[in-house]
């Protein structure tokens, strides 16, 4: 006789139906029980783990994290719903067992979207309605008083309930996300500001669209090589080549959140504690309108980067010195670190020392002639030149003076803690025009500056020095070219160095990310 499996196959698709019941309600709140629970993952995982998932998945981590989450709770139900079937219960006691699943499943639910909403709210309500519809319908099919239906039954009322979540999902998209806050809002624009940086020059107009005739193009490991029918001389700005700054929405993102802390400028302040003589709220408004409030371009990197990663962006940031707020709070003698908190629990620390001599330390309230985007740190946010970004918290709520060392979050985990950038030079962009081949990239080396890019095209026999565009900041990475005069069309063998501006030339020794950032040169083998 055939082995039972309905209350196997019940399981399974009942959890299946939570899960996409789960996605289709996340827009009436933002987030959703799973992404609660991967989120608490990340804050409890000790620092090897967190490690181990950052250098194997990069920045798909999280991603991948949320998968597993969801197959692990697919999985689960399905053995759970395996043991129930070779498990011989009186129909009594069988229906108390799946009450209680029941009853569990809707507790937790709730919770989780309670805990995803921030509180108890008729969006939270009706998200947990829509969450519970998919897997309500396959509940009902097995845990009625009737005896188990059939597979074929279970289809068909399985399909009136994806009916249901098509419905639902309706609703969760026509409400969409929670109204907006009074107040300002993430990436509206701001007054502009002049700027106060020494070197920041106009920068170089793009090429129009059309100017080079491609023949040929591919992408290899990030770096673009193409064939064009041109005879100019080359630019900066060749097919493949970054622009000189990026815009809000072409820079990189990455933080420990699944999703971004939803802060509202209303009501929000900046508070300074610790070490101070007079502690303070400064209220947004205040920032908007201080009177040292400038604007300055910056690289910034993260520390996870690869060699030759895309983890580095370059745009014009608008803030305040840091060293200029807390001066006015007064800092005493006791001070050791200054501790940047956020709203989602993060926190870093920076010497007061280095705080005290800086002031292209910034607290950051616009980006890209705009106030902040959610996912960069509205309202006000660290950026710190030349340290990885890492030590710029996003959604900062407190300055906290501290009077001894801080272990702050990626400190815990094995992270370098003063994370100052390695010297990076990376090739970008490799063209031929007929005879003339021309390579190009970009380096940085912090605060340091770029001093001189070597580039090899036979695997480091010989080497040439590029050009180097001027500087558009002193914080800002410079991109450089090669041009070179080459009939034949073999394999180039490219690899590329840099000197930063204290003469001391990028190490070719390969380090991975952890702890204190990648090292070594980067390479490229590519046939034209």
């Amino acid at each position: 006789m055939a082995r039972d499996t309905t209350g196997e196959f019940a399981w399974t698709a009942g959890a299946i139906a939570w899960v996409v019941a789960t996605l289709v309600a996340r827009p009436l709140v933002g987030s959703d029980p799973l992404l609660v629970a991967a989120q608490a993952i990340i804050e409890t995982a000790p620092g090897w783990l967190a490690t181990w998932a950052i250098e194997t998945f990069g920045v798909a981590a999280r991603t991948v994290l949320v998968a597993g989450v969801a197959t692990g709770l697919v999985i689960t139900a399905g053995t759970l719903g395996a043991i129930g079937d070779r498990v011989t219960l009186r129909r009594a006691r069988r229906s108390q067992v799946l009450w209680l699943t029941t009853i569990g499943v809707v507790i937790g639910t709730a919770v989780g979207f309670y805990l995803a909403a921030g509180g108890v709210s008729f969006r939270w309500l009706l998200a947990t309605v829509i969450a519970l519809t998919g897997p309500g319908i396959v509940w009902w099919i097995y845990a009625g008083v009737h005896e188990p239906i059939g597979r074929r039954r279970a289809l068909g009322r399985i399909g009136g309930g994806v009916g249901a979540l098509v419905a639902g999902g309706a609703i969760a998209r026509i409400l969409g996300q929670p109204p907006a806050a009074d107040g300002p809002q993430p990436g509206e624009a701001l007054d502009a500001v002049e700027k106060t940086e020494v070197g920041t020059t106009t920068p170089t107009p793009r090429q129009a669209t059309g100017e080079e005739t491609i023949e040929r193009q591919r992408s290899t490991d990030g770096v673009v090589v193409s064939v064009a029918n041109d005879e100019r001389d080359f630019t900066f700005d060749f097919e493949g080549m970054p622009p000189r700054r990026h815009t809000a929405e072409e820079h990189f993102v990455v933080d420990k959140n699944i999703t971004a802390p939803n802060v509202a400028a209303e009501g929000w302040s900046l508070s300074i504690r610790g070490a101070v003589d007079s502690e303070k709220d400064i209220a947004y408004e205040t920032l908007l309108d201080h009177p040292d409030r400038r604007e300055m371009t910056v690289t910034t990197l993260c520390i996870s980067n690869t060699v030759g990663g895309d983890l580095i962006g370059t745009t014009d940031w608008i803030g305040i010195p840091v060293r200029t707020l807390l001066a006015d709070a007064g800092v005493t003698d006791d001070a050791v670190d200054v501790v940047t908190h956020a709203r989602d629990g993060y926190s870093e620390a920076i010497p007061w020392s280095v705080v005290r001599d800086r002031d292209d330390i910034i607290l950051a309230i616009g980006m890209d002639g705009k106030t902040l985007p959610a996912e960069h740190g509205f309202p006000a946010r660290l950026l710190v030149p030349g340290r990885y970004g890492m030590k710029s918290t996003k959604w900062i709520t407190e300055i906290e003076l501290a009077d001894s060392d801080h272990t702050a979050y990626w400190d815990q985990r094995g992270w370098d803690e003063e994370a100052v950038v390695n010297t990076l030079s990376y090739v970008r962009s490799i063209q031929r025009r007929n005879e003339r081949i021309a390579v190009g990239g970009i380096a940085y080396a912090g605060t340091r500056g770029v001093e001189r890019v070597e580039v090899s095209l036979d695997g480091g026999q010989t080497w040439n020095e590029a050009a180097l565009e001027d500087p558009i900041s002193p914080h800002a990475r410079r991109r450089w070219q090669l041009v070179v005069e080459r009939p034949d069309t073999g394999p180039l063998d490219v690899i590329v160095r840099a000197t930063d501006g204290a003469g001391n030339r990028q190490t070719s020794k390969r380090a991975p990310p952890h702890p204190s950032g990648s090292a070594g040169w980067h390479s490229i083998t590519v046939s034209l």
